[in-house]
């Protein structure tokens, strides 16, 4: 056998050791990550159920809790698990399971923004926590209207805008009103999501009067199946 190929088969198996290594090495880490994803996903799908309405058992949340400290853990400078846990101290607010108020949650928008600084979803839920959580109405805008500047028709954004422009509609002012009406609009014009968003959300707060007003007398005017799904919610200002 010739030099030229011993060294061609040394220089091979010195190769794959160092893959085998460096695989060897990346072990911890890719497991660690996997862990995370997983711990995410268990996380998310209680999201979403709690979003619906289910409402889980004191040990349900504390589980779901674990489960999104073990995911941030995996990957501490990920802005994406930081606002997942942020969501789901939120919720342990909303069913009285948390006694802490928006100083536990503040910190993590921030760091969260400071992470993905265009992220326009995290200036949304930053905004809707600032408003019914840090009773900070001016700061609350401030980060929609930031939001709306990286995302405007992102029906995440849609929804935090609407949530609370038409909760706090009179504590607004003049000018905010203006633009959460144009914001009315924009729901109206776009995915059917945000359509539905909007109709629900006005029907929650009883803002009928002005949003059905601004939607049926706005230029360009909505479309036909876009009027016809509003249906009964402004029924009487689509007549006027």
């Amino acid at each position: 056998m010739s030099k030229l190929v011993l060294l061609k088969s040394h220089t091979s198996r010195l190769f794959a050791a160092l893959i085998l290594v460096l695989l060897i090495w990346q072990v911890p880490a890719l497991y660690q990550s996997a862990q995370g994803n997983i711990q995410y996903y268990v996380v998310d799908e209680a999201l979403q159920k709690w979003q619906k309405g289910e409402v889980p058992t004191e040990e349900a949340y504390q589980q779901i809790l674990n489960a999104a400290n073990r995911a941030l853990e995996s990957q501490p400078e990920s802005a994406h698990y930081i606002l997942t846990l942020a969501k789901v101290l939120e919720w342990g607010m909303h069913f009285h399971f948390e006694t802490s108020g928006a100083e536990i949650l503040i910190p993590l928008y921030k760091k969260a923004i400071s992470l993905r600084p265009e992220w326009p979803v995290a200036y949304a839920d930053y905004g809707f926590v600032l408003a019914f959580w840090g009773n900070d109405l001016p700061g609350a805008v401030n980060q929609l209207q930031q939001a709306e500047y990286y995302g405007p028709f992102l029906p995440e954004v849609l929804r935090q805008q609407l949530g609370v422009g038409l909760a706090k509609w009179d504590a607004l002012s003049p000018t905010d009103k203006a633009w959460l009406l144009k914001i009315s609009g924009r729901a109206a014009e776009g995915h059917w999501s945000s359509l539905a968003t909007l109709r629900d959300l006005v029907a929650k707060y009883q803002r009928e009067i002005v949003v059905c007003a601004y939607l049926f007398n706005r230029t360009p005017p909505l479309a036909d199946e876009k009027v016809n799904y509003l249906g009964r919610l402004c029924a009487h200002q689509a007549a006027s």
